[in-house]
């Protein structure tokens, strides 16, 4: 439950205390332990499997323990877990009967950021890119702000940075309608689609939780959002602060025009209130990116950046991890991977596959949650207009149960149906996922594994295959 210690004056994070993390492998979990315990709290906490992060983090000299028992709680101030810890989870139930307190991640980032200066991004899309993308502009411009970003970034030396100024830039996660937590920010609201329904019911009560989102900004603040989108120009009619739309859009306060993909990135003239200012170079590939771009430039406008030094900065940008991410180039095709998990967000990997690259793509996407899939089957079936070899595999379940009601051989026959000229399969394992890619890929080829799950496995395994054959 979101929000259940809301109104507790008994909970202090200062002085620094023993705190605990229940899931402490995922993004978000692991960047707030980091910062706290730069900060000098002792920090431990527990994860179902030892990940790449996991083995960071103990390398840092956190404990983490492989396993969840209530034990792992002793001697903690307090507890922390996420949505995705149920509340028979044996160290979450063993923290509620101790008494001991509890707070969900979202309500320990709202305390631990409280006495900075705010800007929370939220959307369907592009929370990531634009959170760091604004991040890179601050740093670069010569501010230190403190970030906290749902991937890692290079600019920001990982998915975090506290820093010394009084600013925060964060993203504002509305999955489980956990970003109500963060009152008093200014804002970016990206986009509004329908997603994470098994949290929010029906699209309805999804577009109200960013009505409400919206109603908390920070009146003497700003709310920047993209006018391109109808659910978020209807969300900011209730917005208490001054408002900035962008987008692509005729009517927008911050556009772009001259859009030049390449194959490195894009380029384009950002226009504002009306004034075209100098060309900016993206060294990432997209109109989704130009997009968020201006968000981050409209974003610079607002706090006093001077834009055009902003513009410039954005050359300097190196992505989030998991968008786009070149993981190799073998058998003269290259093999990237991206985060994409919504079927909108599939269509603008593919589109800006083809519009920038123009190779024969291969793609292999792995839904991410039954429910999603069961909720948005129409539109995934649909989303691979632009790619021309497709693998679908299993439904990577998070944090759901399995279940009956959808499959991926479902989809699979979907997706098959919407391209019948297409090589269309379903493959379960990732060991005959690559076996398909090494026989199917061509050079010149774009092969791009897709989803939120752990599909970018079949990527490093495809290159670290292929490369081994040569050197045979």
């Amino acid at each position: 439950m979101i929000g259940s210690q809301q109104g507790n004056p008994n909970i202090k994070l200062w002085p620094p205390q023993h705190i605990h993390f229940i899931g402490l492998g995922g993004v978000s979990m692991s960047a707030l332990a980091e910062a706290l315990d730069e900060q000098g709290f002792e920090v431990t906490g527990s994860d179902t499997r030892i990940s790449a992060q996991i083995q960071r983090l103990r390398a840092a000299g956190i404990t983490v323990y492989e396993g969840q028992a209530a034990s792992n709680i002793d001697g903690a101030d307090l507890i922390v877990y996420t949505t995705a810890i149920r509340e028979d989870n044996p160290e979450l139930a063993a923290a509620r009967a101790s008494g001991r307190p509890v707070m969900h991640r979202s309500e320990l980032l709202a305390s631990l950021l409280a006495e900075k200066q705010r800007i929370a991004i939220t959307g369907t899309h592009g929370k990531s890119t634009t959170t760091a993308m604004i991040g890179t502009i601050f740093l670069e411009l010569g501010d230190d702000p403190t970030v906290f970003v749902g991937g890692g970034c290079a600019n920001l030396d990982g998915n975090y940075r506290w820093g010394q100024s009084g600013w925060a830039i964060f993203e504002a996660c509305e999955s489980d309608g956990s970003f109500l937590e963060y009152k008093n920010c200014s804002q970016v609201i990206t986009s509004i689609e329908p997603d994470h329904l098994d949290e929010h019911h029906d699209f309805a009560s999804l577009c109200r939780a960013f009505t409400d989102f919206v109603a908390t900004a920070d009146s003497g603040g700003f709310v920047v959002y993209c006018a391109d989108d109808s659910q978020v120009e209807a969300a900011i009619q209730h917005s208490p602060a001054p408002v900035i739309s962008y987008g692509l859009s005729l009517g927008t306060d911050v556009t772009a025009t001259q859009i030049m993909p390449s194959e490195g990135g894009v380029g384009f003239t950002p226009v504002m209130q009306g004034e075209a200012l100098a060309p900016v170079y993206l060294p990432v590939i997209g109109r989704h990116n130009v997009l968020n771009a201006l968000a981050a430039l409209a974003v610079a406008q607002q706090v006093g950046l001077d834009v055009a030094e902003a513009g410039a900065a954005l050359a300097n940008f190196t992505g989030v991890g998991r968008r786009f991410e070149e993981i190799g180039r073998v058998n003269g095709y290259r093999v990237i991977d991206d985060y994409a998990h919504h079927p909108t967000e599939i269509r603008a990997t593919l589109q800006a596959t083809k519009d920038h690259l123009g190779n024969r793509v291969v793609a292999v996407f792995q839904p991410h949650l039954y429910s999603r899939t069961r909720y948005l089957m129409d539109e995934f079936a649909a989303a691979f207009g632009n790619a021309d070899v497709i693998v679908i595999t299993d439904i990577y379940a998070a944090r759901e149960p399995p279940t009956d009601e959808v499959s991926a051989e479902e989809l699979y026959e979907r997706v098959q149906a919407n391209e019948p000229d297409k090589l269309v399969r379903y493959i379960s394992t990732a060991d005959e996922i690559v076996d398909f890619l090494l026989a199917t890929a061509q050079p010149q080829d774009i092969v791009l594994t897709i989803g939120a799950g752990d599909i970018r496995q079949v990527a490093e395994q495809l290159v670290q295959t292929a490369q081994q054959s040569q050197h045979k």
